[in-house]
């Protein structure tokens, strides 16, 4: 065979496979492209057929009130208990804690020693385990103008007996508040042993009064 044949048969073979390759990259390119725009257009469509929650475009409005006669407490606890039962016994199991108070909020019952408003003694050393706990009474849903009172004049941080016997319309506070004065005096006038069971009293028997944490 000639060579100048022979090259030109051999050009043509390489020509071929450059051509070919280039064909089958286009093609490859050409597939991804295809397939993109496929995965693309189905994408879209699922999203047109996703709908949205009937309230997703509601703006939500805030209409719970604020509570205006939320007053705050600190407590010294003890215990919390599931029943009154078992609050009593230990309180009867511990000397300790002879001064102790009771307080229910919804089906627990709390073991305090005192009630506290804003200054907290240094609490010293004490064999059982306590700690101090925040609190709120609410006075929202009481009518009887009395109970807000007292609440109130319990916010008052020196209480004592004299405290209480100097108040000059005692008519404005429940009838029964020197009464129960003069039974917790006789056996502490310390302002927060004071509070804590003339706050107990009046959570006891006003429903009214809302206890929160």
């Amino acid at each position: 065979m000639p060579i100048g044949r022979r090259n030109n048969t051999r050009k043509k073979v390489i020509l071929a496979g450059i051509q070919g390759l280039i064909i089958g990259v286009v093609g490859v390119l050409l597939f991804g492209l295809l397939l993109n725009l496929a995965n693309d257009k189905k994408a879209e469509s699922e999203e047109t057929e996703i709908t949205k929650p009937k309230d997703e475009d509601k703006k939500v409005e805030v209409t719970g009130k604020v509570e205006e006669k939320s007053l705050p407490f600190q407590a010294k606890q003890y215990g919390m208990f599931t029943s009154k039962e078992s609050a009593i016994a230990f309180i009867g199991s511990q000397p300790s804690l002879a001064k102790a108070s009771i307080f229910q909020v919804e089906n627990q019952f709390f073991v305090w020693s005192d009630l506290y408003v804003t200054t907290i003694p240094t609490q010293e050393a004490e064999v059982l385990p306590t700690f101090i706990k925040s609190l709120y009474v609410s006075t929202d849903s009481c009518d009887d103008p009395k109970v807000i009172k007292v609440m109130e004049l319990i916010q008052q941080e020196n209480l004592s007996k004299k405290f209480f016997e100097s108040i000059e319309k005692k008519e404005d506070y429940p009838d029964d508040l020197m009464e129960i004065v003069q039974a917790i005096s006789a056996f502490s006038e310390v302002p927060s042993v004071m509070r804590s069971h003339i706050f107990s009293h009046y959570v006891a028997t006003n429903n009214c009064l809302k206890l929160k944490f």
